[in-house]
């Protein structure tokens, strides 16, 4: 199996200039003329390439980037899910057409590939005729040709080595453009009960904070002391938590690396175990802590990921934290959240959380 223990950061920026809409639709209307709704898990990606071309250089570029770890998770999980197949195995399991996220890899030089001839048909001559004469490569998305809310891109390259160009050049905002299309998913999931309005109007009360509570989270504990909340939610196969804590401003070095960590490590001591003097801390040994500037509805946020684990007691897991400061008050809020999942994927339950602390405003 393919696969390198490596830390890849997500960039932001847009689809470079070798990415552009089809030339023209990549639609084929079933025989009634009506569509299904296409399937597939967040973060699941189906490849549509050659084997030669898979088992190759360019599938193992494709690897290295789609199948990298997931930034900062306990034990390594993938970014995404891969799963390849050639164009006369879809043929052979039309379902799979439905699929919501595909990726056409092709060596548009191989004049024998069937997938080469399969891209070459949906991007039409002229876009061709493009290609070769721009950069040789090319990253064309198109949307809902088998299903509906369906995700396609066209991976092509005049030859290996510009294919793996394409890839490398193009995957972090090929990545960011399928976790936006994933992102009503994970938000219907993490809400899939709707909202807890009384402990919404409990944390804007205590902290001046809207923030987006689903249903089944529970108030653990409340220090008045250190004006921090603890929420818990038991009610899935993971324990998922969230942490509020608000605190005065007084200078730029709490908004820091080191600031947001003795900030985080000096209120986490609200969470313990059933086990004598445990507390939560940071675990910056075993992992680093990736920090990074952020604007989150309108605000500026320093935000951390990392993991975590407990003083006296053997827990751990990944958290995400968002230091948001409040011009308006001279106030930090801390919003942070964290996973409890032995042996279970932590991956998808920490984007449900980020997103439900990207909802935090003032």
């Amino acid at each position: 199996m393919k696969y390198l223990k490596i830390i890849i950061a997500f960039s932001i920026t847009l689809l470079a200039a070798c990415a552009s809409e089809p030339s023209r639709p990549a639609t084929a209307p079933t025989p009634a003329g009506q569509k299904v709704q296409s399937h597939g898990k967040v973060n699941q990606v189906l490849v549509i390439a050659d084997t030669t071309l898979w088992k190759g250089a360019v599938g193992d570029t494709f690897f290295y980037y789609f199948n990298a770890p997931y930034i900062l998770l306990p034990q390594p999980e993938p970014i995404f899910d891969v799963v390849q197949m050639t164009p006369k195995q879809l043929a052979l399991q039309p379902l799979k057409k439905e699929f919501r996220t595909i990726i056409f890899l092709a060596d548009l030089n191989d004049e024998n590939s069937p997938t080469a001839r399969f891209v070459r048909s949906d991007l039409g001559p002229e876009k061709l005729v493009e290609i070769q004469n721009g950069k040789g490569f090319n990253v064309t998305v198109g949307q809902d040709k088998w299903a509906i809310k369906q995700l396609l891109f066209y991976i092509n390259g005049y030859g290996e080595d510009k294919l793996a160009e394409c890839i490398a050049s193009n995957f972090p905002a090929i990545g960011r453009k399928i976790n936006e299309r994933d992102e009503e998913t994970v938000k219907s999931t993490a809400y899939q009960g709707g909202e807890d309005s009384k402990l919404e109007e409990d944390v804007l009360a205590k902290f001046n904070l809207n923030l987006k509570i689903p249903k089944g989270f529970k108030q653990a504990k409340f220090d008045g002391n250190t004006n921090t909340l603890w929420l818990r939610s038991d009610e899935r196969e993971i324990i998922a938590n969230i942490i509020v804590h608000k605190l005065p401003y007084k200078d730029k070095s709490q908004l820091t690396k080191a600031g947001l960590k003795k900030i985080r490590d000096d209120i986490s001591g609200i969470v313990t175990t059933q086990l004598p003097n445990t507390r939560m801390r940071i675990n910056d040994v075993d992992l680093p802590l990736f920090v990074e500037n952020k604007t989150l509805n309108n605000v500026y946020t320093l935000q951390a990921k990392g993991v975590w684990d407990m003083v006296n007691d053997f827990k751990g897991g990944p958290f995400v934290s968002n230091l948001m400061l409040n011009s308006k008050t001279n106030e930090l809020v801390l919003v942070d959240g964290f996973v409890f999942a032995p042996s279970k994927d932590k991956r998808n339950y920490m984007q449900e959380l980020e997103l439900v602390l990207a909802t935090a405003s003032f």
